[in-house]
């Protein structure tokens, strides 16, 4: 797969880069950063996460969860509050400012999302999920053996 690697790379790489610079723009006035995203994102689907439950879900050091809570509790979208049972933890909740955002993040999602499956049938659309998921799924693995090694 040496040439298909290399390409396949390419075509990630760009996907990634081009997804980036249109959220990048189209969130310049929010204050938010693409990375941020993701957080708000999970807080919409499921409110009041511990700050290491977030560190597992992302596969990211908790360092940088902290760091990018910070960021989002200075913009005011989030708010932390240690756990009524166990004072140690975090939880972080959406703020109404954070709520306020869903919309917007959605669109900007969604539109990018829907232009990278133009001319797409059904069909087609469910089986590049299919194998992206296969992908991914096999990347977590291969790099779960590798640390066994």
């Amino acid at each position: 797969m040496g040439e298909n690697h290399e390409l396949v790379a390419k075509m990630m790489a760009i996907i990634h880069r081009e997804e980036r610079a249109y959220k990048e723009a189209k969130l310049q006035e929010t204050g938010l950063r693409v990375s941020q995203l993701r957080y708000l994102w999970t807080l919409y689907k499921e409110d009041g996460l511990a700050q290491e439950t977030l560190s597992k879900r992302f596969l990211t050091d908790k360092a940088n969860v902290t760091r990018h809570i910070k960021q989002l509790e200075r913009l005011g979208m989030i708010r932390r509050e240690c756990d009524a049972h166990d004072k140690r933890v975090q939880r972080v909740y959406l703020t109404q400012k954070g709520h306020s955002m869903r919309d917007l993040i959605e669109e900007v999602t969604n539109t990018f999302s829907d232009s990278l499956t133009e001319g797409f049938s059904e069909k087609e659309k469910k089986e590049m999920l299919r194998l992206l998921v296969q992908m991914a799924d096999n990347a977590r693995h291969f790099a779960e053996r590798s640390s066994e090694e």
